[in-house]
């Protein structure tokens, strides 16, 4: 698709446009876009566009608002491996290229990141997807992301460490801050709610919103009873009940 210049009219025609409103798809639709904004949405034919406005033929092809993941783990994915190794600024950017090849705007990296790789793509301009990081999340020490992302966390076990390491975080800039409260079935140590507290209430201070990785229906509850800020994974164990939806 062409791009739109910031300095004049186009007309797009021809395509199946998704508002993202819970309205109908348009079919054979046209907008006109001036300076980054909608002017006008309508049916191919019912619009005039501006007089000296550039027209871009969309037939075959579906426009929509731009998605977001909000749960990803840069850098590991590569072809059919999923390791460290694959941690370079090659691979992110390719990464990052294909979200956007896909529709996709903005990712946001969940507490698994190696280095500042992360932080330099997030800062450059025109990258061409939104980044956002945790940079490394917090859990008991190895114990946290499955392998090969384990030992990129932050292993914690005392109040001290949880807080400085939140601290840290705060310095470097991060966007939020990740936790894992899960024990993989029993087979490593799970935080704890004194711990998982502390690292909210840390985080709270530094206004950073705090995100957990969960499995079961009693943590969601306990950590949105200790002020947590959302979840990056869905309750396993059991259904959900009204209390937590409440």
């Amino acid at each position: 698709m062409a791009a739109s210049s910031q300095s004049g009219a186009v007309l797009y025609e021809g395509g199946r446009l998704i508002a993202g409103d819970g309205s109908a798809a348009i079919e054979r639709s046209a907008f006109i876009v001036q300076n980054g904004t909608f002017l006008r949405v309508g049916r191919q034919g019912e619009l005039e566009p501006p007089p000296g406005a550039t027209r871009v033929d969309l037939a075959g092809k579906t426009v929509m608002p731009a998605m977001i993941d909000v749960h990803t783990h840069l850098g590991y994915r590569r072809g059919a491996t999923f390791r460290a190794e694959n941690f370079t600024r090659e691979n992110l950017v390719d990464q990052l290229n294909r979200f956007a090849s896909f529709g996709i705007a903005a990712v946001a990296s969940a507490g698994t990141d190696r280095g500042d790789l992360t932080f330099r793509l997030r800062d450059e301009p025109d990258r061409g997807v939104l980044v956002r990081t945790a940079l490394r999340g917090l859990a008991p020490p190895d114990a946290g992301p499955a392998p090969p992302m384990r030992d990129a966390a932050y292993g914690v076990s005392s109040d001290e460490e949880a807080r400085k390491d939140v601290r840290e975080l705060a310095a470097r800039r991060v966007d939020f801050v990740k936790i894992w409260v899960d024990d993989r079935n029993g087979t490593v140590p799970k935080l704890s709610p004194a711990l998982y507290r502390t690292i909210i209430d840390e985080a709270h201070t530094h206004n950073l919103r705090a995100f957990a990785h969960i499995a079961t229906l009693a943590d969601a509850k306990d950590l949105l009873r200790s002020g947590i800020d959302g979840f990056l994974h869905p309750v396993r164990d059991q259904e959900v009940d009204e209390e937590l939806l409440g």
